[in-house]
């Protein structure tokens, strides 16, 4: 808003300027002061017009259904299901892929909170599931996690205690 009002006041100035220039003394043109004055005035009354408070929230809070399938575009090696319960709450399974033989699992229960736009959790599940050549797997690493899932639009960024890298997933699937 200040460098509008800065580019703004500019520009005003040198029409001023260039206007004072061309007129003679007995059409003078308003003050630079009250140019800008006045330009300051309508900037303010664009600005509080255009801006409305609930929308400026918007992409950050409300209702959102976390239901189906989302991936993540970040990494571009994570994957989420979420299932909705009929109590309201989610069941969310996250799938890392570390490489072709071992993926990194997040279980995670949590409720939905449209007024923050998140659902945080203290209890998450977090495992890591190795496949050898013989198709056998083996399981390690389990560990309880925190995080939180947080609106942003249509998207929801994830950030988890045991994962260092923040995921922005987006939903495929209802």
């Amino acid at each position: 808003m200040k460098k509008r009002l800065f580019i703004l006041t500019t520009l005003i100035i040198s029409v001023y300027a260039m206007t004072a220039c061309g007129k003679g003394k007995e059409e003078a043109p308003a003050s630079p002061q009250e140019v800008v004055q006045e330009a300051a005035e309508e900037t303010v009354k664009e600005a509080a017009e255009a801006a409305e408070p609930e929308n400026l929230l918007e992409d950050f809070v409300g209702d959102m259904d976390l239901s189906g399938s989302w991936d993540d575009e970040v990494s571009k090696r994570a994957s989420m299901d979420v299932v909705k319960n009929e109590d309201g709450s989610y069941d969310i399974t996250v799938h890392w892929g570390g490489s072709a033989t071992e993926t990194a699992i997040w279980t995670i229960h949590g409720n939905y909170d449209p007024e923050a736009g998140m659902l945080s959790y203290d209890d998450g599940n977090y495992s890591i599931h190795t496949v050898d050549d013989k198709g056998n797997e083996t399981i390690s690493g389990e560990e309880k996690t925190s995080g939180a899932f947080m609106k942003e639009g249509d998207k929801l960024r994830w950030q988890d205690s045991k994962n260092a890298e923040q995921g922005l997933f987006s939903k495929t699937t209802e």
